[in-house]
């Protein structure tokens, strides 16, 4: 005797598809953390190489980089000193081609490579073009700033007043003990990352 097979009840329907739904949510949630996670610590890679860089320039020519002189907190969202951080690490221009005479005499006078920019460490437009003069950490973020005080005090302590007002309160006690501060600032002010003084969220 055949058993007639008999669908299933709406109600069925609905707990599979909700428990399906929580299934994907859940797995959504942990590639989603992964990958926050995974962009962070190639943002702290990217800082610690810049810091390397500046170090090892400080190094060769017993000086910093001419565009680090005079200013006490430099913003690479502006064009201008992403450039110049680009020549001067570098040793070339943002196209890849060889500095003019003049400056490379003022920006690195032997042409030696401190750092390789990938294409990565590049600002993507909204139509994918990597413009070759704006550096961005992993997220694609520009307000990546660049604190340095004396890089031959082995002591230096940058002091917490030359933060930015809204990243002052990640930073412990009165400064970070470091010569070279890199971090980066999200556009709503949620994130900062840096390697200096441990913060990322």
């Amino acid at each position: 005797m055949k058993t007639k097979f008999k669908g299933f009840s709406l109600l069925e329907l609905i707990v599979v598809l909700v428990i399906m739904l929580i299934i994907a949510g859940l797995i959504f949630a942990g590639i989603s953390t992964h990958k926050h996670a995974t962009l962070v610590a190639r943002t702290q890679v990217q800082f610690l190489e810049y810091e390397a860089a500046i170090n090892a320039y400080c190094r060769e020519y017993g000086d910093l980089p001419a565009f680090l002189h005079d200013e006490e907190l430099v913003l690479l969202s502006d064009s201008n000193n992403s450039e110049m951080f680009i020549k001067t690490l570098s040793g070339q221009n943002t196209d890849g081609k060889p500095l003019s005479a003049n400056e490379k005499k003022l920006l690195n006078p032997k042409g030696k490579v401190f750092h390789t920019f990938s294409d990565g460490e590049f600002f993507m437009t909204s139509d994918g073009i990597r413009d070759r003069k704006i550096l961005v950490d992993a997220f694609n973020n520009r307000n990546i700033f660049i604190i340095v005080e004396d890089p031959f005090d082995e002591d230096t302590i940058i002091s917490k007043s030359k933060f930015p007002e809204n990243v002052r309160k990640y930073i412990k006690d009165e400064g970070v003990k470091s010569a070279v501060v890199i971090f980066s600032v999200s556009d709503d002010n949620h994130t900062v990352i840096s390697n200096s003084f441990n913060q990322y969220f």
